[in-house]
């Protein structure tokens, strides 16, 4: 759920206004930016369920995987987490006091620490800034149903194009995008537990995607022919 932006070079804030995930009030901006900045290195457990619920991470670069743990240790990947987005969005008014997910630096970056309270007090006194918080969470519903019907489809390749196609819109306009260039470097296994499936699947699967033209990767480079998904999910 995007709702602000950083702020600190004129291209930010001319790609919020053009391009953002959400469209943000630059008093809005303003205020994020009064709060302390906090840096992550990528494998760092930044919020752990059970944590409480003192902050929101307002994220200035890099990416955070949002996830869950079954009993029997199986992680869940939910979903990520991405510039200009608020984390945990989905518990901002609950009346739950403590996370129930956890929240782990995908990538290196660093992100606004936001107290919770003050954000929430400050949005009642700001009707357009209200707002903006209701129609982002809207759109982080909307996005999180995607997330849903990408991991319900019947077989481990419909459910790994859903998710490469979402992670590509997500973060990017394009016809083909390059998920390394956006920063998201997710690896096998990250997308294996995006989808409920194993490491060695989901490579076995990944490698006929790319001889069918759906993606091609390397070292350097994930890029997803996002129209060429989209001509089949249709």
């Amino acid at each position: 759920m995007a709702l602000f932006c950083t702020g600190l070079e004129l291209s930010y804030v001319m790609y919020l206004t053009n391009f953002c995930y959400n469209t943000f009030m630059m008093n809005t901006v303003d205020y994020i930016k009064d709060f302390p900045i906090r840096r992550f290195s990528r494998g760092a457990v930044l919020i752990q369920r059970g944590d409480p619920l003192n902050f929101l991470m307002a994220i200035r670069e890099g990416y955070v995987k949002v996830t869950s743990i079954s009993d029997a240790g199986i992680e869940r990947m939910l979903w990520i987490a991405g510039r200009y987005d608020f984390a945990p969005v989905e518990q901002l008014f609950t009346k739950h006091s403590t996370s129930r997910f956890f929240y782990t630096a995908l990538t290196d970056g660093s992100y606004y620490e936001v107290n919770r309270i003050d954000l929430i007090a400050h949005a009642n006194e700001h009707p357009i800034m209200m707002t903006e918080i209701a129609r982002g969470m809207s759109e982080h519903y909307d996005d999180f149903l995607q997330r849903v019907d990408a991991v319900d489809s019947p077989t481990v390749s419909e459910r790994l194009l859903r998710t490469l196609h979402y992670l590509a819109q997500r973060f990017s306009a394009g016809a083909s995008v390059d998920l390394y260039a956006q920063g998201l470097h997710v690896t096998h296994q990250d997308l294996a537990a995006m989808i409920g499936s194993t490491r060695e699947t989901t490579s076995v699967v990944l490698s006929k995607l790319r001889t069918s033209g759906f993606v091609e990767y390397d070292r350097r480079s994930f890029v997803v022919n996002v129209r060429k998904i989209e001509s089949i999910l249709e």
